[in-house]
């Protein structure tokens, strides 16, 4: 049976197969002892008027979506209703139900005013189309908790990672199409690589396709390949990412840029599993995996036309998305310790960090995500003062990192202040001279680091800065650290 990654679909019972029984006679099975996870409340749809007045879906999941389309959870036949309409995701300790339109066609009202994302009650509800549906909470239920804290290179005791953990395992084993949904820096093709690394197609290659970077004059030839003569320049026959990838897997990154023109061609790719190069008529065979990743709201942008539902099916087989950092604050130590932990064993840094220094890590917020706080980290080891990274290292990385900070240690200048990170309402500094004394008091500060770190060698300077000797020594001299060689 297709692996559904925790998602409890629905559809009317006029159009679902009969099921049928399975002989357990002679069978016993042993269960494992079972680690209990949080226990959430899933979500009941009524819908009270319309072409499919009468219908009443429990959704055994705290997130679904109601539409026309084959993909939603709660499906329903009202044609004014958008393929992908509406997101629902209970929020228990609010008793609430958080509703977000996908860009619909005919939009969402709630009390006569269309909404694009708000918090109601449960019992709300909802005009969706010619439709009206109640929406409320259903009863608690307790989830298992998988006992798995990593996956490939992932890594987390969260509760929804350790979810995804076992997902992504039991998806490994099957040749079902991926799509990895999580906003940018969250571990994506990490994900994918893991897959691909727990598969039956784990010895072969791993192509990676930014759909982002296509020229559109070359796609066709880089999904493809194309024969020698096929266009202008076209010197000599080359191989798509289809035919590199062959027994192995085809990771399509941020997907949902893939220009439509595009859509069909790839379409009829995982259709028929064959490709035809770009100058040939013959098509070719090809034996791989598709798993492909996006930031972007594919429902939404099929909605808009913008992405062909056709495809979007053949892509998501089965979805998983990965929560941002926020939302799994509590991994962050975990997370902090393992890059440390990876830093490579000839480079000169910290390997541990201070509980105040890490409580620090754990008060910010990454719009990055994990890419963010891993760098954070990697900046902040490489130029701590000691073997453990405490809160002034961490000042100073922000610094590295192009922010300005206001906790105390971090350097400032009453010309710097007033144009970075200062109030709206303080005076401007001119740009060159704030640029020029921001960099000034980098470059002194770096370097006075660098001469403790390096025991005042100017050759173990140089190389650990990665800049020549000569010219180290004219910064020295230029902010009067050092007059000889």
């Amino acid at each position: 049976m297709p692996l559904s990654c925790g998602r409890a679909r629905w559809q009317n019972p006029r159009v679902t197969r009969a099921s049928k029984l399975a002989d357990v006679e002679n069978t016993r099975t042993i269960q494992p002892e079972r680690l209990v996870g949080p226990t959430f409340r899933g979500i009941r749809v009524t819908v009270v008027s319309g072409p499919d007045m009468g219908v009443d879906a429990v959704l055994a999941i705290t997130r679904g979506i109601v539409g026309r389309s084959q993909g939603c959870d709660v499906r329903l036949s009202d044609p004014t209703i958008s393929a992908f309409h509406v997101e629902l995701h209970a929020v228990d300790d609010q008793g609430a139900i958080h509703v977000k339109d996908l860009s619909s066609r005919n939009g969402t009202r709630y009390a006569g005013a269309r909404i694009e994302s708000a918090l109601l009650p449960s019992g709300a509800t909802l005009e969706i189309g010619s439709s009206v549906v109640r929406i409320q909470l259903d009863a608690a239920v307790e989830t298992p908790l998988p006992d798995i804290h990593s996956f490939g290179e992932l890594r987390g005791r969260n509760g929804a990672m350790r979810e995804m953990f076992s997902t992504l395992q039991r998806l490994a084993r099957t040749e079902l199409s991926i799509l990895i949904e999580g906003q940018t820096g969250t571990g994506k093709e990490l994900a994918a690589r893991a897959v691909h690394d727990a598969s039956l197609y784990g010895q072969g290659p791993f192509a990676v396709l930014d759909c982002t970077a296509i020229p559109s004059s070359l796609a066709e030839s880089v999904l493809f390949g194309h024969e020698r003569g096929a266009f202008t320049g076209a010197s000599e026959r080359r191989i798509g990412i289809f035919e590199a990838a062959e027994n192995g897997t085809v990771f399509l990154d941020e997907v949902g840029e893939l220009p439509l023109e595009l859509q069909p061609k790839l379409l009829r790719v995982l259709e028929r599993r064959e490709v035809v190069r770009v100058g040939s008529t013959t098509p070719k065979p090809v034996q791989v995996r598709v798993i492909s990743a996006t930031w972007r709201d594919l429902r939404q942008m099929i909605n808009h036309g913008r992405f062909r539902e056709d495809l979007y099916y053949r892509l998501a087989q089965a979805r998983v998305n990965i929560p941002p950092l926020k939302e799994r604050a509590d991994d962050i130590p975990l997370l902090v310790y393992h890059f440390l932990q990876r830093l490579p064993s000839n480079t000169q840094g910290a390997r541990a960090i201070s509980p105040e220094a890490l409580q620090e890590l754990m008060r910010r917020e990454y719009a990055g995500n994990i890419r963010e706080l891993k760098s954070a980290v990697e900046r902040a080891a490489m130029m701590a003062e000691g073997a453990v990274i405490t809160p002034a290292d961490l000042a100073f990385e922000r610094i590295l990192s192009g922010e300005r900070t206001k906790a105390q240690g971090t350097l400032s200048s009453p010309s710097a202040t007033a144009s970075v990170g200062a109030a709206p309402n303080q005076p401007l500094t001119p740009f060159k001279d704030a640029k020029r004394t921001l960099i000034d008091e980098f470059e002194k500060d770096y370097l006075q680091r660098l001469l403790h770190r390096t025991g005042d060698n100017l050759s173990r300077a140089a190389a650990l800065a990665g800049i020549e000797r000569h010219y180290l020594r004219d910064l020295f001299r230029k902010h009067g650290l050092r007059s000889d060689d």
